[in-house]
């Protein structure tokens, strides 16, 4: 082999080396920008869906707790009634995020406890207006139950 020919190749082979590390890296650095995206749009967007589930479901035990301490404050009932919009809201977008994933079957049934808090809570609210001893059995004999349930 000629002194031009080993020339050639001692910079044609790193050089050739260098691009081929450079392609990997590129196609290392879009697939964690698209790991990463499809992170931030599904699995952080279904943590942060079940969180705000999590907290309005709080937040109505809380204000039916208040209405069956003072019947008469009717904040309380406006608390109740928002948190159950807000936990409908947000299982709605929840929903159409996890549409089509294995999440989706976990959480479909989550509807249908829902809908029998909200009935049992409408019984316990209803109930604290006209007798708040009876409410407040009601709310660890039959609320607090439904709550577990979820």
């Amino acid at each position: 082999m000629r002194f031009t020919s080993r020339l050639i190749l001692c910079a044609v082979v790193p050089a050739g080396l260098f691009v081929l590390a450079l392609a990997i890296s590129l196609w290392g650095l879009t697939r964690t920008q698209s790991d990463f995206s499809r992170y931030m749009g599904t699995e952080q967007a279904v943590a942060a869906g079940l969180s705000e589930l999590y907290a309005q479901g709080l937040q109505s035990g809380q204000a039916l707790r208040n209405i069956v301490l003072d019947p008469a404050n009717q904040v309380a009932y406006d608390n109740l009634k928002a948190s159950h919009q807000a936990f409908d809201e947000a299982y709605e977008a929840t929903l159409a995020v996890v549409r089509g994933t294995p999440v989706e079957a976990a959480l479909l049934p989550l509807k249908q406890l829902r809908v029998t808090q909200v009935g049992v809570q409408g019984q316990v609210r209803d109930l604290a207006r006209s007798d708040p001893a009876a409410a407040a059995q009601a709310l660890n004999s039959l609320e607090t139950p439904a709550w577990r349930a979820d």
